[in-house]
């Protein structure tokens, strides 16, 4: 296996914030990070995506950015990697209409990133109702999109409320929920979750001082939810406060978006085509030696994540060659 250059992957460095309003968001209900996160990925994928993992909400992730703080690649290849990363469903670029307090409607563009690698559908869904991030108030997400080719396996979005509710049975059998009722009381959580109360805190204030007996636990935690909703918090002094009206799905690395032309896998297909050409012209390479402005910081992060694949049973891929 080749050298990588992928020591900046193992931290979050200083890095170029977007403007305010634009730049990275996490999706919701992402597990815990961990080291084989991006073993299913080719040596220089894996290395910027545990990059961007680690940078801020807000951070600039566009690949001219990438290209300037990550040296040993260049604008092509950092594009090139983009284009890898959205497709295996780690990324996509959201246009979202917001409503600003005092200043009516406007646009932002906002690159969510997904640790774990999700489906076309998944993003779909996350799309149409994005929530869990910035967006409170928004309707729950449907179980199911149609698709005339249904990936079984993928579980549909659920809200950080949702999972609050369905692990309180395993914290109190006498709270154990179905998921119609999970699904009913969802908002009621999400309301409190808004209002600054955090997950663990929710979760504790409806386990404790349980009577003996609970003989309906929807109908018991509806009553507590609402008996015990904390105060809507004040709005800061100059705050801006904002409000999504709409989204929709962008190609990654242009305007068109896709009430203006086709999407496939997030990129349409006149920057797939620019991207396809540049790999086939062999121009997304890494940065020749001679052309750094410091030496390459030579590492055993490439034997690192080799071991990592081969405790995945997987053969070590190949990382760029410099041209």
């Amino acid at each position: 296996m080749t050298s990588a250059h992928i020591s900046a992957a193992l931290r979050a460095p200083a890095h170029r914030m977007a403007k305010a309003g634009f730049g990275k968001r996490h999706v919701p209900d992402e597990a815990p990070r961990g080291a084989a996160d991006f073993v299913h990925l080719p040596v220089r994928e894996a290395a910027i995506a545990a990059y961007i993992d680690r940078l801020p909400e807000g951070a600039a992730i566009g690949y001219k950015v990438l290209a300037e703080e990550l040296p040993d690649y260049g604008q092509q290849a950092c594009r090139s990697a983009l284009d890898r990363l959205t497709r295996a469903g780690h990324l996509r670029r959201i246009k979202v209409q917001i409503t600003v307090e005092g200043s009516g409607l406007r646009w932002v563009t906002r690159t969510f990133f997904s640790r774990a690698a999700r489906s076309a559908d998944w993003w779909a869904r996350y799309i149409r109702f994005i929530r869990g991030v910035d967006a409170p108030g928004q309707p729950a997400a449907p179980d199911e999109v149609p698709s005339s080719q249904p990936e079984p396996g993928v579980p549909a979005a659920r809200s950080e409320a949702y999972a609050v509710l369905a692990g309180l049975g395993g914290r109190e059998p006498r709270l154990q929920l179905s998921e119609g009722e999970c699904v009913a009381l969802e908002q009621l959580v999400q309301e409190w979750l808004v209002r600054g109360v955090g997950r663990e805190q929710v979760s504790q204030a409806l386990v404790s001082g349980l009577p003996a007996s609970v003989h309906s636990a929807g109908a018991f935690l509806r009553t507590r939810l609402e008996n015990k909703m904390p105060p809507a918090p004040q709005p800061k002094k100059n705050e801006i406060r904002e409000e999504i009206v709409g989204a929709l799905e962008m190609c990654a690395f242009c305007d068109e978006d896709e009430s203006t032309g086709t999407l496939v896998d997030g990129v349409c297909v006149e920057c797939r085509a620019d991207i396809d050409r540049d790999e086939a012209n062999g121009a997304t390479g890494d940065v020749p030696d001679t052309f750094l402005a410091r030496p390459r910081q030579r590492t055993d992060v490439a034997a690192r994540v080799a071991g990592l694949r081969a405790a995945a049973g997987r053969r070590a891929v190949p990382g760029p060659r410099a041209r």
